[in-house]
């Protein structure tokens, strides 16, 4: 492939588009379709034909070139992302149930298209970009409108049309990941907790029923994998009537063990822990802070337990025990408190802190700056695009495809 006087080999270009296929895979989870891969494959070749007019360009200009500290520079910041990529992916190797070595960890980021060397051709890239912009771009002055139009695009919409409809999605992807999200769905209360240990006595006398409840579940596993298997190659009821009853009958033993250790749980746990849970609920009446008894009777001292205001809860949540959730919906305003509920996590009484606002998150001011400098990048990105439109006429341009894999 060639760009006027700029070349790009086939190994060069077939590489790019094997990790760009690789990694639009690996975000999506799923395998592109032919026509999904030949779009993709238009789009990298496109990349380098954009990158073969801007260096055109920048020669014309004598700006394509980079001095040595330039190009030390830009390799130390490469190393400096690639070392930062790789510890994080080691470290989440670490913490996973599986075995991984480093030279698993290296080649994951080789597939990729991480590794050291595409980083810096990144980079390079990227500055040049910047350089083609200056010289030739028309300065632009943002306004809020153009602000808001590229928030709403490229970060307010998707998360809308992701989340606002899906709350497992949603917990999923950004409450049990701790990520940000531009978009909170409704129906969200901010509930804190003060959690209290089940005494020893508690567990001691459990002990029975906790080895039947571990019977039983294991017996349920048990009866499901005949069952999934009967039903992939039954041709009527009566193929699978008896793995069917089989699975019902382990199920409802499962029940009846799982209500007895509740019951027998609540029997044992309310009379060692009443007094405390008095005492919680007279302070409580008396003005005493919620914050303030959590740091003095919670065993659960999480940020978001505290300082952050408490934990994100919704009527559809299914990260909470269903009796953590069952009180926890049924809090009529905020303000209210809980009564003890007991779960297999310990004793809660539940504080209903606020409501979360849904809708658009509220930027801060440090994040509107990083936004319009954002929104700036972007805009004067489609610029060079518009002109790139015009280069394409004054340079010649050999593609070859043909002679790249399918």
């Amino acid at each position: 492939m060639r760009v006027s006087d700029f070349s790009f080999t086939k190994s060069q270009l077939q590489s790019a588009i094997d990790t760009d296929i690789g990694f639009t895979e690996l975000l999506s989870q799923e395998t592109l379709t032919d026509e999904e891969r030949q779009a993709q494959r238009d789009d990298t070749i496109e990349r380098f034909i954009g990158e073969g007019l801007i260096q055109s360009k920048l020669q014309e200009a004598g700006q394509n070139d980079f001095t040595s500290e330039e190009e030390e520079n830009l390799k130390a910041a490469a190393r400096n992302l690639y070392e930062q990529l790789w510890q994080g992916i080691w470290q989440q190797a670490q913490d996973s149930s599986e075995e991984f070595t480093e030279e698993q960890v290296t080649e994951y980021l080789e597939e990729s298209g991480y590794s050291a060397e595409a980083i810096y051709e990144a980079y390079t890239a990227t500055e040049r970009r910047y350089r083609a912009i200056d010289l030739y771009c028309p300065a632009i002055t943002l306004t809020e409108d153009m602000v808001r139009e590229y928030y709403e695009e490229q970060f307010l919409n998707p998360d809308r049309e992701r989340y606002e409809n899906d709350i497992d999605l949603y917990e999923q992807e950004i409450l049990a990941q701790q990520n940000e999200s531009f978009f909170t769905p409704a129906g969200y209360r901010a509930i804190q907790q003060i959690l209290l240990e089940y005494p020893d006595e508690v567990n001691k006398g459990l002990a029975q029923e906790k080895v039947q409840f571990a019977q039983a579940a294991q017996a349920v596993a048990s009866a499901l994998q005949p069952l999934a298997d009967a039903a992939a190659t039954a041709r009527d009821w009566d193929d699978i009537s008896e793995v069917c009853a089989n699975y019902a009958e382990a199920a409802k033993t499962l029940e009846a063990v799982q209500k007895a250790v509740v019951e027998k749980r609540e029997a044992l746990a309310m009379p060692l822990i009443q007094a405390r849970v008095d005492e919680i609920r007279t302070a409580f009446d008396a003005g005493i802070d919620f914050n303030s008894l959590i740091k003095k009777y919670s065993a659960d001292t999480n940020a978001q337990n505290t300082e952050k205001g408490g934990y994100p809860v919704h009527p559809d949540s299914r990260s909470w025990p269903a009796e953590f959730l069952q009180a926890a919906t049924a809090l009529q305003k905020p303000g209210d408190i809980s009564e003890p509920v007991l779960t297999d996590l310990g004793i809660h009484i539940l504080y209903y802190a606020s409501d979360i606002p849904a809708g658009e998150h509220e930027l801060t001011a440090e994040e509107r700056e990083t936004l319009n400098a954002s929104a700036l990048v972007y805009y004067q990105n489609q610029e060079l695009e518009k002109l790139m439109i015009d280069w394409r006429e004054e340079y010649e341009i050999e593609t070859h495809a043909e002679l790249l894999d399918d």
